[in-house]
């Protein structure tokens, strides 16, 4: 910094030469966290697990998907424990097993690459193709969710690829493209079962919702059967048999990081998850009887809200998760001009707390306690959720003390 320059002028250099570089520097930053995610995890060695008689990789969850595809093939239960091939379950429909399969061929470097720049790169796309967002503070909202973004590639998860379909799926619904929007909204709940809820958008798009009912009978058929390529359908059928018993198994678990973690720990409020889950999804629909001006000229708010629903209501969220939840809040502040004071001070704890709280950052004790002990990496999330509930209801925050992003 230059004698005499400010902090802020200086602050100020860097966001403009970000804006007048967006083109290469930005997609540049995205391919660098997968990269170095790729290569950090490939080289990094194996670990050893009581009750697991292989090494563990540090990209285990791409074994399991990998796996998942093989143990299809061979017509055995994709639902049960393998210790001699991974470490942990896998939790996602037979018809992913099927299409992951594209990345069983590969050797392993060169499919975790491919998988990670897949959960890197829709998400940029999505921002893309969504309608109405500012070009300005779009680049910048983006460049905030690099940490989450590295947080999920870590991990090797699909959390990504998830946060990018929904985004795409709204954007179909924006541009009236019902069919492609049914394929992507049905694709995510045969990644994850709760993208699903998406579809709940068609209620406040009346001239595309009965359309989008008969079209998604279909294309859910199409992705159910799918798997009938490779196994008969006695066996499919007794696969989702498995899945759905291991669901329901996990509904009885613990909570990890969600609402009902967060009662608990803040209000001592230990009430059955199913309760809190009924409650959640009454105050999510509450928007659908006011129907606010605000809410008639941005509909797609609608959409933002219930990607974040399905993140804070999951008892079963892992850190890794929130990238669906962030890419959402980022969405939505890229929608505006100005956003508020609330938003501006929701934005820097949402940063601090949800993005770097499981960060190197922090020393390991504030990690344990930002996390875990003190649930501060789901407030965030939680605080976004009911501003934007109150904004669909009755106003706009931004209206008054807005801050230039």
């Amino acid at each position: 910094m230059k004698r005499g320059e400010s902090p802020f002028f200086v602050s100020m250099k860097i966001k403009n030469f970000f804006l007048q570089n967006q083109h290469w520097f930005l997609p540049l930053l995205f391919l660098l966290v997968v990269v170095f995610a790729t290569l950090r995890n490939y080289f990094l060695p194996t670990s050893t697990i009581e009750g697991v008689q292989c090494g563990v990789t540090q990209y285990n969850n791409y074994i399991i998907f990998k796996n998942s595809s093989f143990h299809l093939f061979g017509q055995l239960n994709l639902y049960t424990l393998y210790p001699k091939e991974q470490y942990d379950l896998f939790k996602y429909t037979p018809s992913f097993a099927l299409i992951f399969g594209l990345f069983a061929v590969l050797p392993n470097a060169i499919g975790l690459f491919i998988w990670n720049l897949l959960n890197v790169g829709l998400p940029i796309l999505g921002f893309s193709q969504l309608l109405g967002l500012n070009k300005k503070t779009k680049p910048l909202l983006l460049l905030l969710l690099i940490p989450e973004m590295f947080t999920s590639v870590l991990n090797s998860q699909s959390n990504g690829l998830i946060l990018g379909l929904m985004l795409l799926g709204l954007a179909a619904i924006q541009r009236e493209n019902t069919l492609k929007a049914v394929v992507l909204i049905c694709i995510t709940g045969f990644i994850k079962l709760f993208g699903i809820a998406l579809f709940a958008v068609f209620l406040l798009y009346p001239n595309q919702l009965k359309k989008a009912i008969l079209l998604s009978f279909v294309i859910v058929l199409i992705l159910f059967g799918l798997p009938l390529i490779v196994t008969p359908f006695e066996t499919l059928i007794q696969q989702y048999k498995n899945y759905f018993d291991l669901l329901k198994n996990d509904g009885n678990t613990f909570v990890k990081y969600s609402i009902m973690a967060w009662l608990n720990t803040w209000f001592k409020i230990d009430i059955n998850k199913n309760i809190v889950l009924i409650v959640g999804l009454i105050i999510q629909i509450i928007p659908l009887f006011f129907k606010s001006d605000f809410l008639k000229k941005n509909r797609i708010l609608y959409g933002f809200s219930w990607m974040i629903w399905v993140v804070i209501f999951n008892h079963m969220a892992e850190s890794a998760t929130f990238i669906i939840a962030v890419g959402a809040i980022m969405a939505y502040l890229a929608q505006k001009e100005n956003i508020s004071i609330f938003q501006f001070i929701a934005l820097f704890l949402l940063f601090f707390l949800t993005e770097l709280g499981p960060s190197d950052i922090y020393p390991k004790y504030m990690r344990i306690w930002i996390v875990d002990t003190a649930q501060l990496k789901v407030f965030p999330c939680i605080v976004f959720w009911m501003l934007m509930l109150f904004e669909m209801i009755k106003f706009d925050f931004a209206k008054s003390n807005s801050i230039n992003l």
